[in-house]
């Protein structure tokens, strides 16, 4: 992307002002209180999309670095927002103009970001009650201009029949700014730039300090991946790293987190040509990246087939779950992700991140794309889509990709499947208690067996409806797999529901356990979790699971059990294990505890094995 020179912008901001002029331009804000809020419901995916709008006018304005800083009046909820850069910033009449719907300086230009004049307003309206800019080219003082939605509403700027914004005047970026740049020993430094600050924040996603940096940083990394090098970015002090969603670039976030690696496949240049001239129009350039079916897994989770929720996870699957499409780029900043037209096949969400498709085109192409304004979304043309298709080798490649995957999976899904069948350690355990037990098992009365046997059923058809087989064939299997494993254990993910539960299944004592729940998240799986750990809290809960089973359908024994477990022990577990994250605890710093499961060379350990898919 070409950026304009300070000589070149400053020129092009000098004969847009001179127009307004001749034109008798009378500093409307378009028609009003009501345009300005219809502006605000333009709808901008994310707090990240609508800074970016303002990241681009700093990157096509040639910053060198662009710095997002929060202000705050107490607490720890941002009360102001400054994107600050050091562009070649602008003349004191155009500051006013930036805020005008329209007012922009790059109507025919191709090269960059913008075109309409509408992303610094819209954009900061979208977020936020007012926004100020202040900026200063080489040689000039600061100045600054406002939008106030309060003030528009309240009349303030209506003058007869028209709205008229206050005139630009001579003023410095707010304090919180400025201590910033002190702070980074910049202030002195810097001669010309921009800074526009939001202030009275109402939509910005989240309002919590930590939670809006993270977000940030994660989707601007994002967004502007290919643009970070040379401009480089931070958000409350914190570096936005580069981020390939295809994670095929060496050196981006993410990339090497583990030994997994994403596999490229043969990229495309699809060049279109305008058919009455034959002259190269633009490129769209087209690259492919496949994901092992382990990619999102931890790697002490590699070996299980389905990747489920919680902490079993890495980072990489947030970013693939955010771009589970065709990523549309423009001069190589992301704009869109999107589904291709049914007619050409649907993706699922759960095994289609697994690929990852990226369309970069060249601005020059905005026609076939019908770009929005807002510069987040995207409208392919027909043709587009059939010159990915025929050019660009698309759903060929992805169908190759879909059965890459589907290879890989098969053999991980055997290998749990054969692990699950291996007997934990916790089970064994159990039944070499049994013989200690001081009450007999209870009597397989018809009751019981009803209850089993519906259980089973029950089990089969839920299965069976995933798997899109008959229920007699899942029923026939699960039989199978009872044969020498009374006791097996299970996870599902039940948002809501008890932290675990347990059934007789066909004369088979299951033991569910809650992926969804905090006890799973925390403790079971969580971050200090060894295999011994896993194995004792499998004891515990076999103890009550065993004791609930026995007791007869009806009785008050087993009504205890169930009223218990999903009342009381549930609710109260999670409560204190969510006060449990905001307490601070100290290890013990005398070494490395002997069960902490490195190096430990017990049998136990290996005989835990893969959880059940």
């Amino acid at each position: 992307m070409e950026k304009t020179t300070a000589t070149d912008g400053i020129e092009a901001q000098r004969r847009f002002l001179k127009g307004l002029e001749e034109m008798n331009f009378g500093w409307d804000l378009m028609v009003g209180d009501a345009f300005v809020r219809g502006m605000r419901d333009i709808g901008y995916k994310s707090t990240s999309f609508a800074m970016a709008e303002l990241i681009d006018n700093s990157i096509q304005a040639a910053a060198s670095r662009v710095d997002v800083v929060f202000g705050f009046d107490g607490g720890n909820k941002p009360a102001q927002i400054a994107i600050i850069d050091d562009g070649h910033g602008m003349e004191p009449g155009m500051v006013r103009a930036s805020l005008v719907w329209g007012a922009g300086t790059r109507a025919e230009n191709r090269e960059g970001f913008g075109k309409y004049g509408y992303g610094l307003p819209s954009a900061s309206v979208s977020q936020c009650h007012r926004v100020t800019v202040y900026s200063k080219t080489e040689g000039t003082a600061w100045h600054s201009a406002y939008i106030d939605i309060d003030e528009i509403g309240d009349a303030k700027w209506t003058k007869g029949n028209r709205i008229e914004m206050p005139a630009e005047k001579a003023e410095e970026p707010p304090k919180f700014v400025i201590d910033f740049l002190k702070k980074q020993k910049r202030w002195e430094s810097f001669t010309h730039g921009s800074v526009v600050v939001w202030e009275h924040l109402d939509r910005i996603d989240f309002k919590i300090r930590d939670r809006l940096r993270s977000e940030l940083v994660t989707q601007l990394g994002v967004i502007y991946r290919n643009y970070l090098r040379e401009t480089p970015m931070t958000v409350d002090g914190v570096n936005v790293e580069p981020c390939d969603p295809l994670f095929l670039t060496p050196g981006f976030r993410y990339y090497d987190l583990d030994e997994d690696r994403a596999i490229p496949f043969e990229p495309a240049d699809v060049e279109i040509m305008d058919k009455d001239t034959g002259e190269v129009m633009g490129h769209m350039r087209v690259r492919y990246a496949r994901f092992p079916a382990t990619f999102f897994r931890k790697p002490e989770f590699k070996d299980q087939y389905k990747v489920g929720r919680g902490d079993k996870n890495n980072e990489r699957l947030e970013i693939a779950n955010a771009n589970n499409g065709i990523i549309f780029m423009r001069n190589g900043r992301q704009i869109d992700v999107l589904r291709p037209p049914r007619k050409l096949g649907s993706i699922n969400a759960t095994t289609d991140r697994f690929w990852m498709v990226e369309v970069d085109f060249d601005a020059t192409l905005d026609e076939f794309f019908s770009i929005t304004t807002s510069k987040q979304q995207v409208s392919p043309d027909e043709k587009v889509w059939d010159w990915l298709k025929d050019r660009g080798n698309l759903f060929a490649a992805i169908g190759q990709m879909r059965t890459e995957y589907k290879k890989e999976a098969k053999v991980i899904q055997t290998k749990a499947d054969e692990e699950r069948d291996k007997k934990k350690a916790s089970i064994e355990a159990i039944e070499a208690a049994k013989k200690f037990k001081t009450h007999k098992p209870p009597e397989e009365s018809p009751q019981r067996q009803k209850e089993a046997q519906e259980n089973l059923e029950q089990e089969s058809k839920k299965r069976a409806q995933k798997a899109g087989v008959k229920p007699e064939v899942i029923e026939r299997e699960l039989i199978a797999r009872q044969e020498g494993n009374p006791l097996v254990i299970e996870e599902e993910d039940m948002p809501g529901a008890p932290f675990y539960r347990a059934i007789n299944q066909g004369g088979q004592y299951v033991l569910y356990l809650n992926v969804a729940h905090p006890f799973y998240q925390d403790l079971y799986a969580g971050p200090q979790s060894t295999p011994r750990l896993r194995a004792g809290l499998e004891v515990l809960l076999w103890a009550l699971a065993e004791s609930e089973i026995d007791a007869d359908p009806d009785s008050d024994r087993r009504k205890f059990y169930v009223r218990e477990r999903a009342s009381v022990w549930s609710p109260y577990i999670e409560d204190a294990l969510n006060e449990l994250r905001t307490i601070s605890i100290f290890e013990d710093a005398d070494g490395v505890n002997e069960d902490d499961g490195i190096n430990d060379g017990d049998s136990t350990d290996t005989a835990d094995g893969a959880s059940a898919a």
